[in-house]
């Protein structure tokens, strides 16, 4: 029997480092090595123990656990799996600030403490295959295979990206390469714990400076947009650009699935998506991409160098579903120059968008309306919000640009008209007064999904990326 991994178990709490030692140790493959109860401490027993895998508390006298994983990270270098509370509004920032400085994954206490016999197996079981992709890995890369189907001339629509154990880090790296005028929607794919995952989506928005959203039925993909899937929800993509959520099927231990995704764009898109795996235990991922690649979609991973587990790239480089393994910051320039030439998603090869914006405020309607007509758009204004219906119906739009905050009708009464008039399938964009999570509660109220203050500073340029490109 190979020798058992060895753990090192941090917490002030003298309860849950008692619980936590019996839960691992009912794996005889795993042996709890020491207990610390300070980030001082942790740091000592690290340097003298050289365990295989620590799991660390963030809430800690002293140092505490942020700026211990980083002298451990720093020091002696060791997987770091945090074991957290649920992250709330205040507690943000420590759980990914934990993962920004090294720890390789967030683990929910809710997942540890007063679980069944199955459920602890399974933690104890997750536990020793971090600490397993943490050791170093004599066996080498597998080679990209050379392409089998030739990639498709057609620009990309739609870039899908799925990752696992390390991806949060991962993603904001690749989301701060990747250019802000990105040109086609993205979707995302991440492995997350429920507990956590509201606050990764604000984590990825405040790290990355884009517009992050949870997926919704019927939700238009559109650029400037990062969509991610939600928990315990499988996202597929329509030809037309727009989600479907469904149940995963009975039985499915990882939900949201990024072969869900992957498998989706390959029908739905043919040659005209393009798919990236980073880090992450196991082979998800790695079959849906391979079809990707078989219909000549663009496809690549993340390379064995920077991942902070290979699984998921190594699967998919062992299956032949791509050509291409690189670090995040060469993926990122590769996409944007995969997707350069890329159209508007939603418009015909010459044909300029039309917008109709929608603002009872006369001097903020037409400063809006002359710039998009400035960028290229065919804008019309229109000051009598209950015209809307109306107005469509005579003059079809490619999109409407409400302002949230009328004077004469609220927008939820438009949004509404507009759907009782066989108008829904127009996408609305909210263009409010309101900021923050005020605006973001009048989008949900409202039933819009993509919306930009008029505070904001690059408030139109949000537009056109929301938007997209004014021709091809």
């Amino acid at each position: 029997m190979p020798n058992p991994l060895r753990i090192l178990v941090v917490d002030d709490s003298a309860l849950s480092r008692e619980l936590l030692r019996r839960t691992l140790e009912l794996d005889p493959r795993i042996k709890v090595v020491g207990e610390a109860k300070t980030g001082e401490e942790s740091l000592e027993l690290v340097r003298s123990l050289s365990p295989d895998l620590v799991t660390m508390d963030l809430q800690m006298p002293g140092m505490g656990g942020l700026r211990a994983i980083e002298a451990i990270m720093r020091e002696h270098p060791t997987p770091i799996v945090v074991i957290s509370e649920r992250s709330s509004a205040g507690a943000i920032d420590l759980n990914y600030e934990a993962l920004s400085r090294g720890a390789l994954d967030l683990v929910p206490k809710s997942a540890v403490f007063g679980k069944g016999g199955a459920d602890v197996r399974r933690f104890a079981e997750r536990l020793r295959r971090l600490a397993e992709a943490g050791q170093f890995d004599d066996a080498p890369a597998p080679a990209p295979r050379p392409p089998t189907i030739p990639l498709s001339s057609e620009p990309p629509v739609l870039l899908g990206v799925g990752a696992s154990t390390g991806g949060p880090r991962a993603l904001s790296t690749f989301f701060g390469e990747l250019p802000l005028d990105f040109p086609i929607p993205i979707v995302v794919v991440q492995h997350m714990a429920e507990d956590f995952f509201e606050s990764f989506v604000r984590f990825l928005s405040e790290a990355t400076r884009r517009r992050v959203v949870i997926g919704a039925p019927g939700q238009l993909l559109v650029p400037g947009t990062v969509c991610l899937a939600p928990p315990r929800q499988e996202l597929f993509v329509r030809e037309n650009l727009t989600v479907k959520l469904l149940s995963p099927p009975p039985g499915q231990l990882i939900s949201p699935s990024v072969d869900s995704l992957f498998f989706s764009m390959a029908t739905a898109l043919k040659d005209r998506g393009m798919g990236v795996l980073l880090t992450g235990m196991g082979d998800d991922g790695a079959q849906g991409l391979l079809r990707m690649r078989r219909m000549g979609a663009r496809t690549a991973v993340q390379d064995r160098l920077t991942c902070a587990v290979f699984g998921m790239p190594r699967a998919a480089l062992e299956a032949g579903a791509t050509d291409v393994a690189m670090s995040v910051p060469q993926l990122a320039a590769w996409a944007s120059a995969q997707a350069r030439s890329a159209p508007p998603p939603h418009s015909g090869p010459t044909k300029r968008r039309r917008v109709l914006v929608v603002d009872d405020e006369l001097t903020a309607l037409e400063a809006t309306r002359t710039a998009l007509i400035a960028a290229g758009y065919d804008a019309t204004g229109l000051d009598n919000p209950m015209l809307v219906p109306s107005t469509l119906r005579r003059t079809p739009a490619d999109l409407v640009l409400l302002e949230s905050e009328l004077q004469t009708v609220s927008a939820k009464v438009v949004v509404e008209a507009m759907r009782q008039n066989g108008l829904g399938h127009v996408p609305v964009i909210l263009c409010s007064s309101l900021a923050g999570e005020a605006l973001r509660a009048r989008a949900v109220e409202c039933g819009v999904l993509a919306f930009v203050s008029k505070a904001d500073p690059d408030r139109l340029a949000i537009i056109r990326n929301l938007i997209g490109g004014s021709s091809a």
